[in-house]
């Protein structure tokens, strides 16, 4: 999963600076001898139950996306801080919950020590309050709204799942679901998936096709390591694509594009827009 932030904190620092720097001292400590120990930043299953904003933006706090994370990850344990919070949601913390809470008090005190208690409560409440444009976080099964769209793909039992993902990249994502129980799965078939050219205006892009490819494949996950229902393809507004599959019919289709809510600090530009036919037929 990733995620755009739409508004900068007033910190002057960058509040991941705090994190790069935890994470790098965990790693660095992995050879002292703990039942606790810290391991990279990991997904969220497929389907966690995770805030939602049904506008066209999809914004979301982040603060939202990380108790969510916690809450699947870490059962029984309670974030007694912000610091807590932000950590367990970004990085792996095996054992007991009194080996967890043993860990982040020693990562804290590490983290006070290193940047003193005023910038590290202040770069933490930065980072989770950003407003984010998560891309990546996956629907409940069946669900569906006007920018969730479920299409049955010929002459199999799967379909093919199109939800959003940040508006401000233009982000909208692909992924694959059993037609009948909704849940996702990962590439359940032979196939290519690319981008080609505007069907109906061909001549003003490039004459040549893209093969896509997953963002686990891109980001050097094995297809055969892709955890269960996680895979997603990530495609753009409007962009046209189509699923080729050996000795079946092309599944073609264009991606839907969002409209960007009017902004109200600043007022629309006036634009006169000519009424002209988009497609004239033979």
């Amino acid at each position: 999963m990733k995620a755009k932030a739409t508004r900068q904190s007033k910190a002057t620092r960058q509040p991941y600076d705090r994190t790069r720097q935890t994470l790098a001292r965990s790693k660095s400590s992995a050879g002292e001898s703990s039942q606790a120990g810290s391991v990279p930043a990991f997904d969220p299953p497929p389907c966690l139950p995770l805030p939602r904003s049904t506008s066209a933006t999809g914004a979301v706090l982040f603060r939202d996306l990380c108790v969510q994370k916690v809450k699947a990850h870490y059962p029984g344990i309670q974030p007694r801080n912000d610091w807590e919070l932000l950590y367990l949601a970004e990085t792996r913390v095996e054992g007991t919950a009194e080996e967890i809470y043993a860990e982040l008090d020693k990562e804290y005190i590490r983290d006070i020590e290193s940047l003193g208690f005023e910038e590290c409560e202040e770069a933490t409440a930065g980072t989770l309050n950003w407003v984010v444009e998560p891309t990546g976080v996956k629907p409940f099964p069946k669900e569906v709204n006007k920018y969730i769209h479920i299409r049955p793909i010929p002459g199999t039992k799967y379909s093919i799942r199109l939800f959003p993902g940040s508006i401000s990249a233009a982000e909208y994502c692909l992924d694959f679901v059993d037609s009948a129980s909704g849940e996702p799965v990962n590439s359940p078939f032979e196939f290519e998936l690319r981008g080609i050219p505007n069907p109906d205006t061909p001549w003003l892009s490039m004459p040549v096709t893209q093969q896509m490819r997953s963002i686990e494949r891109i980001h050097g996950i094995k297809q055969g390591d892709i955890l269960p229902g996680h895979e997603k393809f990530i495609l753009r507004d409007g962009q046209t694509c189509v699923l080729i599959r050996p000795g079946m019919p092309k599944v073609q289709f264009t991606v839907p594009v969002r409209q960007l809510p009017e902004s109200p600090q600043a007022a629309p530009e006036e634009v006169v827009v000519l009424d002209l036919p988009r497609i004239i037929p033979p």
